[in-house]
């Protein structure tokens, strides 16, 4: 691949991953159609763009990260302490997507190569709605805010989060609607998403794609996208924070879901 689409690869990336449009669906989306890539390269290269979003969120996060080391190492033993707060929020949340989720993921890492593009992209599309409709269904008051969260907060949003190794399903997109079902606000249910990324993105795409088909890329090819996407994704995330919470994404999404299964079932790319 030539060095622009490379970078256009890692720009993508660096701007869904913290919206809920599913930063995985968008990046193979633009692979697979504008640049006629192949389905078997797909998992090596969304590897190497959420490494490069994964570094720009702990980048961006860490007066988060050391605060919440500092504390753990104080007293680690301390299960009620931790059980509140950010640390115990993680904890659970990162229990009960990996519950939902390494099922899935490992289901998909063998049924991901052998799809046609066309099925592809509606499963993908699917995802997409499936998101949409989720963000759409939240009611109710939501007034808490980031500091009130616990571990009873990482149940449901482990849970919905799991769904999001599946094509499509905007793992953002799942984790704020359960955040927002909770009783968060907007932006403190987009932070703790954004928090959350961190460790999930580490465990789930990292640990378990690793060595998954990464000998089919060109490691200097996955280099770049490494770098554009944490470039971008660091600049774009605390705009992207302030923005998305004014903004009713989820209509956003369906239209872009129902694009691309047009797209699949017209047969373009």
């Amino acid at each position: 691949m030539d060095i622009v689409s490379l970078l256009i690869l890692g720009i993508v990336q660096g701007i869904t991953e913290w919206i809920p449009i599913s930063s995985k669906t968008q990046v193979t989306f633009v692979y697979l159609t504008l640049f006629k890539g192949t389905v078997s390269t797909v998992i090596p290269i969304l590897l190497y763009a959420h490494l490069g979003t994964l570094l720009a969120a702990i980048l961006y996060f860490r007066k988060e990260i050391i605060c919440l080391g500092q504390t753990f190492s104080r007293s680690p033993f301390d299960i009620r302490c931790h059980s509140r707060g950010k640390t115990g929020f993680l904890f659970t949340a990162l229990v009960f997507t990996a519950l939902v989720g390494v099922p899935l993921l490992v289901l998909e890492k063998i049924l991901f190569p052998s799809f046609e593009g066309g099925i592809l992209y509606a499963i993908m599309g699917a995802g997409l709605i499936i998101t949409g409709l989720l963000l759409l269904t939240h009611k109710g008051t939501t007034t808490r805010i980031t500091e009130e969260v616990t571990w009873k907060d990482g149940i449901l949003t482990g849970l919905l989060q799991g769904l999001s190794v599946l094509p499509g399903i905007s793992r953002s997109g799942t984790s704020t609607t359960g955040l927002i079902w909770r009783g968060f606000d907007s932006e403190s249910s987009f932070y703790l998403s954004f928090f959350l990324s961190i460790p999930t993105v580490f465990f789930a795409e990292i640990l378990l794609y690793a060595g998954g088909g990464l000998a089919t890329f060109p490691i200097s090819d996955g280099l770049v996208i490494f770098a554009s996407s944490f470039i971008v994704g660091y600049i774009t995330l605390g705009t992207l924070l302030k923005v998305v919470r004014k903004v009713n994404i989820a209509y956003v999404v369906l239209a872009l879901g129902i694009i691309i299964i047009v797209v699949g079932l017209s047969g373009v790319g």
